[in-house]
């Protein structure tokens, strides 16, 4: 809990934030609504990849802390924010193609162009968004949860401000409307990402940790892509398909059938949010219990992670259902976006507790680097019944509403989460080790004893 508090408070904070922009975002009417959950899910999958390959930093410090060799704790951060910078550069090419990817789902063309002027904004902060996750991931591997909750909790509070004057165009800035919600959630970002890389190289990092060695390294980055390449694909998978589902799936309903699922998604992030908080501190005492070779409380600490998860994602799953009318009210008082909305939230409460299984056992999992097969199944189910059948229910069963699809969509989250239940129970991850000593400690053995001699050096204990 001493990691995992500060992060759900952290991804809390992100949700408040959500909620902030989406309550703004609704006043300007139905239309920019689902034109901002459109654009924003599609930008979160075009970044989902590098969003899993970030998340690795998290698993490689933690091993590396676990075992002690602190040193390489810094290179590993480096070796992601190389990624960052690169990955950013790779999305450069879709700024051109924004109207083109709306268009394709069939959107009206007022509608296209709120999509693509909103994602471009989104897209401008990619490698700030990744290099910030980066960052976290190393500190909350290395032990430090709160500096993460201290920068997000002062990103909010930007974004909250910054999102009220851009958007209504108060103490004398423009009115950007739409895109200013983006613009506030760009500048929120900058500025977490700034605090914790204050952090990162603070003097404590640099003489424990190595945070000042930012040589790319051949063989950490191969690990690092090659663990995070699975945890990528999972990762754009699971967004991806979501995003179809709720921009293509949903959107054949129209477009007030798009805006009460957004409200509806809300919701579901509230929920999700601090669970994902909860598996990100699972994959780092998972990994840390690995590189100090006690899987059997990697074991013990993913199922409690569980168990934890479980109580909180139950508990919302009845709110939802119990006060689903009172909570699509408080953003619409149109009738069919109401009532769409308040019908999606019975399905979105059934779905919390396999939620739960899928998010903390897949942080669990990827703490032991066991990334591949939950990518190859993740892929398969979401396509297959998020996309595919959910898709067929929308266009060949139209009079099913929006039950058909959600009822798909629902099922695959049921399958998916007890596979990864039932995975990591099996245990076949003890078998993995991200261990690289055998290609690097030779070459690196007077660093690595000075950096792991650092602490007895400050108290004055040179021996």
């Amino acid at each position: 809990m001493y990691l995992a508090l500060p992060t759900i408070a952290q991804m809390s904070s992100y949700t408040v934030m959500q909620l902030i922009d989406r309550k703004f975002v609704s006043e300007l009417g139905t239309q920019a609504a689902a034109a901002a959950m459109n654009a924003g899910m599609i930008t979160f999958s075009m970044i989902a990849f590098g969003f899993g390959v970030a998340a690795v930093v998290n698993s490689l410090v933690s091993q590396r802390y676990g075992e002690q060799r602190f040193d390489h704790c810094g290179r590993y951060l480096w070796q992601g924010i190389w990624f960052a910078c690169l990955y950013s550069l790779l999305m450069l090419p879709l700024f051109a193609f924004g109207e083109t990817i709306f268009q394709l789902l069939g959107h009206s063309a007022e509608l296209v162009k709120m999509e693509a002027s909103f994602m471009r904004v989104m897209l401008a902060s990619t490698a700030v968004k990744l290099i910030g996750m980066c960052c976290g991931h190393f500190l909350l591997a290395t032990n430090r949860p709160n500096t993460n909750l201290l920068a997000a909790l002062v990103a909010v509070a930007t974004n909250a401000l910054t999102a009220y004057a851009l958007v209504f165009g108060h103490f004398g800035v423009p009115r950007l409307g739409l895109n200013g919600a983006a613009w506030a959630q760009n500048i929120g970002v900058t500025v977490e990402t700034i605090i914790l890389i204050g952090f990162c190289l603070n003097f404590r990092s640099r003489r424990i940790f190595n945070t000042l060695d930012f040589k790319w390294r051949r063989h950490e980055f191969t690990t690092l892509m090659k663990i995070g390449s699975g945890s990528g694909l999972q990762f754009i998978g699971d967004v991806l398909t979501w995003t179809i589902f709720t921009a293509w799936v949903v959107g054949a309903f129209g477009e007030a059938a798009m805006a009460g699922n957004s409200f509806a998604f809300s919701y579901m992030i509230t929920s999700f949010m601090p669970a994902h908080g909860l598996a990100v501190a699972v994959t780092a005492l998972v990994g840390r219990y690995i590189g100090m070779k006690r899987p059997d409380l990697s074991m013990k600490r993913g199922h409690l992670g569980f168990v934890v998860g479980a109580i909180w994602m139950l508990l919302c799953g009845v709110v939802f259902i119990l006060f689903r009318d009172q909570l699509i009210g408080f953003f619409t008082h149109d009738p069919e976006v109401h009532k769409i909305g308040a019908t999606i939230m019975v399905f979105c409460g059934i779905y919390q507790i396999f939620d739960a299984m899928y998010v903390i056992y897949s942080g669990a999992l990827r703490g032991a680097g066991d990334t591949l097969v939950p990518a190859v199944v993740s892929n398969i189910l979401c396509w297959s019944l998020v996309v595919g059948a959910a898709g067929a229910a929308a266009r060949l069963k139209p009079e099913w509403g929006i039950v058909g699809p959600w009822s798909f969509a629902t099922f695959y989250g049921s399958l998916l989460g007890v596979f990864l239940m039932i995975r990591f129970s099996r245990g076949k991850w003890m078998k993995i080790h991200l261990d690289d000593s055998n290609k690097t400690r030779e070459s690196d053995t007077f660093s690595s004893m000075e950096s792991s001699l650092a602490p007895a050096i400050s108290r004055g204990e040179r021996e």
